[in-house]
C-alpha cells in the first residue's frame, strides 16, 4: 500500500469478536494512510462503536448477516474516509436521545453516535441499495 490511493476492505461476520480484527486492521492503515498517530485510538474508538453499532442494531447479531469496512486515504495531506456497513434498514438520526441530557446520564447505552462524533472531523448516514445502512467516517489527514 505505497504510493497513490491507500485501501482497505474487509467483509466480516456480525460477531462482536471480530471487532479486534477491525482494529489490527485500522492500525495497518493508519501507517500507510497518514492519520495522525496522536488520533489514532480515538479514531479507532469511533470505528469499534460504528461497527458494534452494525453488528447489534443493524444486523441484529445475526451472524450469517455480514458487516462491510471501507477505509480509503488520498495522497498526503487531504482525508481518510471510513464507511462501514451493515444489512439493516436504517434508523432515523433525529430520532436518537441525547446522551448528555441529565435524564439518559445513567443510561447503559446510547453514547456510541455522539463518541463518534467527538472524534472524526465528519460523520455521514447513507443508505445503500438494494439493502444495507452505512456510516461514514470523515478525517482530515495531518490534524492532531
Amino acid at each position: 500500500m505505497s504510493g497513490g490511493l491507500k485501501q482497505i476492505i474487509l467483509q466480516v461476520a456480525s460477531r462482536l469478536e471480530i471487532t479486534d480484527t477491525v482494529d489490527e486492521y485500522f492500525r495497518l492503515f493508519v501507517k500507510s494512510a497518514g492519520i495522525s498517530p496522536d488520533r489514532a485510538d480515538w479514531i479507532a474508538l469511533s470505528i469499534r462503536e460504528a461497527v458494534n453499532n452494525a453488528i447489534l442494531y443493524g444486523n441484529k447479531q445475526d451472524p450469517s448477516k455480514t458487516v462491510e469496512i471501507e477505509m480509503e486515504a488520498g495522497e498526503e495531506g487531504g482525508t481518510a474516509m471510513i464507511r462501514i456497513w451493515d444489512e439493516g434498514e436504517g434508523f432515523d438520526i433525529g430520532n436518537l436521545p441525547d446522551p448528555t441530557k441529565e435524564e439518559n446520564l445513567l443510561r447503559p447505552h446510547g453514547r456510541g453516535i455522539f463518541l463518534i462524533r467527538q472524534f472524526v472531523d465528519d460523520v455521514r448516514f447513507t443508505c445503500r441499495n438494494p439493502k444495507g445502512f452505512g456510516i461514514e467516517l470523515l478525517i482530515v489527514k495531518g490534524k492532531s
